[in-house]
């Protein structure tokens, strides 16, 4: 994943999904999408996360070629040497708790998305099981409505029957 071009050095990964994030304003689709934890994170965090990483680099750049410097007679002075440690050890320490708090903000933000979906999930579900109770109602008062309707239909309809059996009856005689 990483290549170095001169003595800068670059993450490939970071820079496609910086170019995938220009390409579409949104995050990858289903069919784009690779298995990468990059892509579940803010942008923001991913530019901090590539910061620190391109910081760890040139420390670490800086560290092997003091180790040269360190492998020459010339250059075995204690006091150089115990502060060129210190401040490898300083700068190793600084580097560490920046990715630190980066990685824990992260992660708080990962987890309030998280939240706020399942808040969002359980509003929904709510609203569906109202809806699902406001259907059921309006199907009982409909059967309701039909059942009255349907024993006034034939109690008009008995009595229409009796009225003109009756006058058929007084005709008839």
């Amino acid at each position: 994943m990483n290549s170095e071009s001169g003595s800068m050095q670059h993450n490939s990964a970071l820079d496609m999904l910086k170019q995938r994030q220009k390409i579409s304003a949104g995050p990858p689709t289903l069919m784009e999408q690779q298995p990468n934890i990059l892509y579940t994170m803010p942008p923001q965090t991913v530019e901090r996360l590539e910061d620190v990483l391109r910081k760890t680099l040139a420390l670490q750049e800086t560290i092997r070629a003091d180790m040269e410097l360190l492998a020459t007679k010339e250059s075995l002075k204690s006091l150089a040497t115990s502060q060129q440690l210190t401040g490898w050890l300083s700068e190793t320490n600084r580097l560490h708790q920046r990715f630190r708090l980066t990685l824990q903000e992260a992660f708080t933000k990962m987890k309030e998305q998280q939240k706020q979906d399942g808040n969002r999930r359980e509003e929904f579900m709510k609203q569906l099981s109202e809806q699902a109770k406001e259907f059921r109602g309006d199907g009982a008062e409909l059967m309701n409505t039909l059942r009255r309707w349907a024993a006034r239909t034939i109690l008009s309809s008995a009595a229409a029957v009796v009225v003109i059996s009756i006058l058929v009856c007084r005709l008839l005689t």
